[in-house]
């Protein structure tokens, strides 16, 4: 594995802001970025953390990003609405969106925002985790444009579905419920993150242009591009099924044809539930946690230390890089030096 370079927290955010100020972003567009990414990593998810700031940062080179987008809101109902996010920053933009849904939802019990030209999101469990902090529940999905359709359809050879995440969060009396995975074996992302430190993928998870299993991250990149294998194994349907609700509630809801080239960006439906509507707020964040408590009480298998629930990990991992620094992958941190140099930006 390439050694990792380690920084604090705070001095990474700091960093990647004014990395991000130098490429041309606003101050809120750069705080709101850094803080999402810094974020995802602190919470183990790193192929949607700090990895991307190269990307975003070469995404703003060549005009893909736009700096200082103005984002609309066209409200549809008391509880609908879609937001474009001009092509900007897509966390900026998927912050407003779920934003909006948080607000319909405060409003109107419920809230329903899908986007239109947004951006990569990078981790899509960041914007349901906002709503279950404030004692809402809500529901997430992301899908991509074709030219990220790296997700082969059941018995398909040839992708037709991006990794395409499912994201969940429900408060509690502590850290939310919060599940965000993708309806592929795997998100694009991770792939990279192999890639990177030099090693193979695990069997399963990626098959090459000719359809043969391959744990070569570069027999899948290509060319010719190889594909995903969707979630499920021997039930691989049932993942396939999912991808392609994501995919629905992500195009057809915004206008928007799934294999339109001239399409870009992520297509996020954002679901928002105020559970006050239906029941006492505290009483609620009670019977969640009698729920989360009911799953861990589970006795282990043979093996396992103990049962978890989604988010566990990740709150455990959050609490640990915080105090001992966030590891940066030898290449990420090789194009982020890189990107420092030609902006200016002295390193920390």
């Amino acid at each position: 594995m390439s050694d990792a370079t380690v920084v604090a927290a705070p001095v990474l955010e700091s960093f990647s802001q004014k990395l991000l100020i130098a490429a041309g972003a606003t101050d809120r567009e750069a705080e709101v970025v850094a803080d999402h990414l810094v974020e995802s990593s602190l919470l183990g998810h790193d192929s949607h953390g700090i990895l991307r700031l190269p990307e975003y940062l070469g995404f703003v080179a060549e005009g893909s990003i736009t700096t200082g987008a103005e984002i609309t809101v066209d409200q549809r109902s008391p509880s609908s609405a879609v937001v474009d996010c001009g092509l900007g920053f897509g966390p900026v933009g998927a912050v407003r969106a779920i934003e909006t849904a948080i607000s319909l939802a405060t409003q109107s019990g419920t809230g329903c925002v899908v986007t239109r030209r947004c951006n990569h999101v990078a981790r899509l469990g960041a914007y349901v985790q906002l709503a279950a902090e404030r004692g809402l529940v809500a529901l997430a999905t992301c899908n991509s444009p074709i030219h990220g359709h790296f997700v082969l359809p059941a018995g398909g050879r040839q992708g037709r579905l991006a990794t395409n995440p499912i994201a969940y969060a429900f408060p509690t009396d502590g850290d939310p419920i919060l599940a965000d995975f993708s309806t592929s074996v795997t998100p694009e992302g991770k792939i990279r993150v192999y890639r990177n430190r030099g090693e193979s993928l695990p069997e399963g998870w990626v098959q090459d242009a000719q359809g043969q299993p391959t744990t070569d991250p570069d027999r899948f990149y290509g060319p010719p591009r190889g594909g995903i294998l969707p979630l499920g194994g021997v039930a691989a349907h049932k993942g396939y099924a999912l991808g392609l609700l994501v995919e629905l509630l992500g195009s057809t809801l915004a206008g928007l044809r799934c294999d339109d080239p001239e399409t870009g960006g992520n297509g996020v439906c954002f679901l928002v539930i105020d559970p006050g509507r239906f029941v006492d707020p505290e009483s609620y964040r009670q019977l969640v946690a009698g729920t989360r408590d009911y799953m861990k009480s589970a006795e282990p298998a043979e093996g396992v230390d103990e049962v978890l629930v989604p988010g566990d990990l990740e709150f455990r991992i959050r609490r640990q890089r915080q105090a001992e620094g966030v590891p940066v992958d030898a290449v990420a941190w090789e194009q982020i030096v890189g990107h420092a140099e030609r902006l200016g930006v002295e390193l920390p």
